[in-house]
């Protein structure tokens, strides 16, 4: 069953989430994606806010090779900005209505992103 959330709480949501983050993690910074808000590491976009009709939800880079069917949700997709090119495998879109596991995802796009460029720990 899909469930919804209204728009007004998933922004609440998506602030609420962005801040913590930013006030939790010293390499963690507010930024944009295209015109969209985001969070980054060391400015490098893992995270970020999408408002568009269709895509409203948040969108995380978690690579390609992600094992996708670890996801806490079925309720995702791959980014697909462009009507005329393929989905980006790198990144996925997840749902307003699935906004509870929001923090879950932006940990793991950050942890990618820190391996990426610090390199492993």
């Amino acid at each position: 069953m899909n469930k919804s959330i209204d728009p007004a709480a998933a922004e609440h949501a998506w602030h609420q989430l962005a801040e913590r983050l930013v006030a939790s993690e010293s390499d963690v910074e507010l930024g944009r994606m295209m015109s969209a808000e985001a969070v980054t590491c060391r400015g490098k976009v893992f995270a970020f806010r999408s408002t568009k009709t269709g895509t409203a939800g948040m969108g995380f880079r978690l690579g390609r090779d992600y094992d996708f069917a670890t996801l806490p949700t079925d309720q995702w997709a791959h980014l697909a900005p462009f009507k005329t090119k393929p989905p980006m495998k790198d990144w996925i879109i997840v749902p307003d209505a699935q906004a509870e596991h929001w923090p879950m995802l932006a940990k793991s796009a950050l942890e990618i992103m820190r391996g990426k460029l610090y390199g492993p720990r």
